[in-house]
């Protein structure tokens, strides 16, 4: 192949002939199937996340294979597999890819990802494989959460923010147990996992984990941190998977896109959705039935029955557009555009110049965030953590590196507002 050419990180096996393989059987409930390779064997499966991944069958018991009525099942990406349907192209994204170059393997990079320390060569190389993975327009995103975490996000503004993950790449880790790897937090529960899951507005609206973009998180001390640590290399913490990390760009609130969604995992890798945010109403809609109170129940201090969850969309991370010469709060559904909301019916006025405002600050000569505030006091997120910003500024950990404190409104010093433009067709720019 000419230098420079890609392949895919998880595709280890050359494309087998799927007339040789032995056929293994499928549930008889189960539709939409299709015939993949997987190690050199043939199986029955069902393409999952739009074919980012695949739920795959056997009819015996075979290892990482659970239990499913009178057969077994297991998920794997898509990237791990040859299927004549090529579901894997019809997704959209890009996956993260490995030059072709003598001693570069998906091993060899895996295990560079996981040295915060490695050699400069050994970065670059880890660091043009990263480059791979990238977000654009409606790029589905998810973010792992806790109990307490589905509780705050129905109850608060609808914004998002901290370390996050292209639905693309984890869409095999199904199971809880399988997204451990993921929590960025250890009150995650056994049984259930819950995500929240939005769309991209744009791509300079998230960045790599890489040190370069945030130097001190990598030094951070376990005692000073919630869930794994940020290696640095733009990749996440484990033993034998190549996952890319993304942060929102400086740590800001981002807003959250029309009918964005929470999201809750079986132990059978089922993936049910909770709750759908309504931007012409501002409110949370739950949209589980009855069947799955089960799984609402194990979110803290929600009424019984309560399908509706009002937020305030007043601090909305300032996104906002113009209409008919005013300017007005909108909300972005990517590849559709932006819209402005009128007594629960969307203007058919089209919206011009959509726009994202934050404010940035200095204090006690630490860079930082202002998220809001309380009479003379302020809420402040450290823009760049470290060891000495935490210990100036008594900033906790509120979340996988995401710190915040408490300054009184007074001292802060160099306040600025910092303006992100979109295209208004809601196109990649």
């Amino acid at each position: 192949m000419a230098p420079g050419a890609h392949v895919h990180a998880r595709f280890t096996s050359r494309l087998p002939d799927f007339g040789n393989l032995r056929s293994m059987q499928a549930p008889a409930s189960t539709t939409s199937t299709t015939e993949i390779v997987w190690h050199d064997r043939r199986y029955t499966a069902r393409p999952i996340a739009g074919g980012a991944a695949f739920e795959i069958y056997s009819d015996t018991h075979e290892n990482g294979f659970r239990p499913t009525g009178r057969t077994f099942h297991r998920y794997v990406h898509a990237s791990e597999v040859a299927s004549a349907g090529a579901e894997m192209l019809r997704t959209g994204v890009a996956p993260v890819s490995v030059p072709l170059m003598p001693g570069a393997d998906f091993g060899t990079v895996q295990r560079c990802s996981q040295n915060p320390r490695i050699e400069s060569a050994e970065r670059a190389l880890v660091a043009a494989v990263r480059a791979t993975a990238f977000v654009s327009v409606g790029t589905r995103m998810v973010k792992p959460l806790n109990r307490q975490q589905v509780a705050r996000q129905l109850t608060s503004p609808p914004l998002v923010s901290g370390v996050c993950f292209r639905e693309f790449d984890v869409a095999h880790l199904r199971t809880p147990a399988d997204r451990k790897v993921l929590a960025g937090d250890p009150d995650q529960v056994n049984d259930v996992a819950f995500a929240l899951r939005w769309r991209a507005i744009g791509p300079r609206d998230y960045v790599s984990t890489e040190a370069r973009h945030f130097p001190g998180l990598f030094s951070m001390p376990s005692r000073e941190r919630r869930g794994p640590m940020v290696l640095g290399t733009g990749f996440l913490p484990s033993g034998d998977q190549l996952i890319p990390e993304f942060a929102s760009a400086h740590l800001a609130d981002l807003p959250l896109t029309a009918q964005a969604e929470i999201l809750a995992y079986t132990q059978d890798g089922y993936e049910v959705s909770l709750f759908q945010y309504q931007p012409q109403t501002n409110v949370w809609d739950r949209v589980a039935g009855a069947r799955h109170r089960d799984l609402i129940s194990l979110v803290p201090g929600l009424e019984q029955g309560r399908a509706l969850f009002r937020v305030d969309p007043a601090v909305h991370a300032g996104l906002l557009g113009e209409q008919d010469g005013e300017r007005v709060p909108v909300t972005a559904d990517p590849g559709h555009g932006f819209h402005t909301y009128a007594r629960g019916a969307r203007s058919r006025s089209p919206v011009t110049r959509p726009r994202r405002f934050f404010t940035t600050a200095r204090w006690r000569d630490v860079p930082v965030l202002v998220l809001g505030r309380n009479e003379d006091w302020v809420r402040l997120r450290l823009a760049q953590p470290d060891v000495e910003s935490a210990m100036s500024t008594g900033a906790t950990c509120v979340e996988r590196g995401v710190y915040e404190c408490w300054a009184p409104r007074a001292e802060l010093a160099d306040p600025r507002t910092v303006t992100v433009d979109y295209p208004a067709g809601g196109r990649a720019d």
